[in-house]
């Protein structure tokens, strides 16, 4: 037994466990439990692409990384990483692959499992410059941008959403552990106080072999995890 993190690509594998009770639970709803087999699929470069969704409560910004870990499933019944669905496809989020970090993320923009949730496009990337207490001007890709949660004239929005020159106070950090202290790293934290510059045209990124592996599974479902979720996710190659 091993870690799907240290899995063989391109090896059929079994489920064998999961150290997450959360994450377990998830995989479950996919149709993931012990005893499952799928294929660790080779490590690819994927592109990072923002996307805008409607849910119950509000529109929202999603990162590319966060979008390929919802999985939603459509209304013929077939599931998908959100990220692979077209412009105005909807359907119910199904379950997460990623961790805390994800799910309280959704939870502060009110998409939750089991409830709507509608693909408005697909974002050109973008980075949006802004004041930071009316001192310097810093450079954000659209992905991380979102990640900022405060308020702006009373209402409470991600930074995707703020209007040039309106003091927006943040509030909180959404996201995982690393972009939190990058967004930390660059002054950005509860309190801070920034101001939208601008908005300019961005470069594409991608996220490749460090950070995200993704299996497939018999019926053809992508799943993608981080390593955090790779690590605790036990399998048994089948011989």
């Amino acid at each position: 037994m091993l870690t799907l993190e240290k899995a063989n690509q391109g090896d059929v594998l079994c489920l064998a466990g999961v150290e997450d009770k959360k994450l377990a639970e998830n995989l479950k709803r996919i149709g993931l439990a012990p005893g499952s087999r799928f294929v660790k699929f080779p490590k690819e470069e994927i592109a990072r692409q923002s996307i805008r969704v409607r849910g119950p409560e509000r529109d929202a910004v999603l990162g590319g990384g966060m979008c390929a870990k919802i999985i939603v499933r459509k209304a013929d019944g077939g599931k998908t990483p959100l990220s692979q669905m077209d412009r105005n496809e909807e359907g119910i989020i199904d379950a997460l692959s990623g961790g805390p970090g994800l799910s309280n993320t959704l939870e502060t923009l009110g998409l939750r499992v089991g409830e709507r949730i509608k693909l408005l496009r697909k974002l050109p990337p973008m980075e949006y410059v802004a004041g930071m207490d009316r001192k310097k001007h810093i450079h954000l890709q659209e992905g991380i941008a979102s990640k900022i949660w405060g308020v702006m004239e009373g209402k409470e929005c991600q930074f995707t959403s703020a209007s040039v020159w309106k003091e927006f106070k943040v509030k909180k950090l959404l996201g995982g552990l690393r972009a939190q202290k990058y967004l930390t790293s660059l002054g950005i934290k509860p309190g801070t106080v920034l101001a939208l510059v601008g908005i300019e045209q961005g470069k594409q990124i991608s996220y490749g072999p460090k950070d995200h592996l993704a299996i497939e599974t018999m019926d053809g479902l992508r799943i993608h995890f981080g390593p955090v979720e790779a690590g605790v996710i036990h399998v048994e190659a089948v011989k």
